[in-house]
């Protein structure tokens, strides 16, 4: 596996490894030896309907773990971390089961939406090093003017 280039600082994305034949596939996602690994809190999808936009959501304390093991997700994320030398870039991320199957493995304190971009629904898979906490996030609308980003 190897880490890709992203343009905002501390969000890392790593090729993972399918293993295909007649029968069907394996598809990896995520070890306790993972470079990016925090514990583990809790696991779940997402599951998204076609052209539906989720978000913006940002944790303040958690780490996640994206994968799209089924669809295609088309996922923005934008920096507003005072302290990072990102601050103020946005990284446009389209993973799927086919030709992007990618972990990417971000950091609390980021503002993302995601889109499925497939035909059919995809389910975003998510690993979270704590339990969800309601308390522990926040949201905005799509349309605000905090985040310089426009879904079309």
């Amino acid at each position: 596996m190897s880490d890709l280039i992203t343009k905002i600082h501390d969000l890392q994305l790593t090729i993972l490894k399918q293993i295909k034949d007649e029968r069907g596939a394996v598809y990896h996602y995520f070890k306790s030896t993972n470079i990016t690994y925090k514990g583990f809190g809790e696991a779940y999808y997402s599951k998204i309907n076609p052209n539906v936009i989720k978000g913006w959501k940002l944790h303040y304390r958690i780490h996640q773990h994206f994968c799209v093991p089924f669809g295609a997700v088309k996922i923005v994320i934008f920096d507003d971390r005072d302290d990072s030398p990102s601050k103020g870039q946005v990284d446009e991320i389209i993973l799927n089961d086919t030709t992007n199957y990618h972990l990417l493995s971000m950091p609390p304190g980021l503002w993302y939406s995601f889109k499925c971009i497939s035909d059919d629904f995809a389910l975003l898979a998510n690993i979270i090093d704590q339990e969800h906490d309601v308390l522990e996030s926040i949201n905005l609308p799509l349309i605000n003017n905090n985040i310089p980003y426009e879904w079309k």
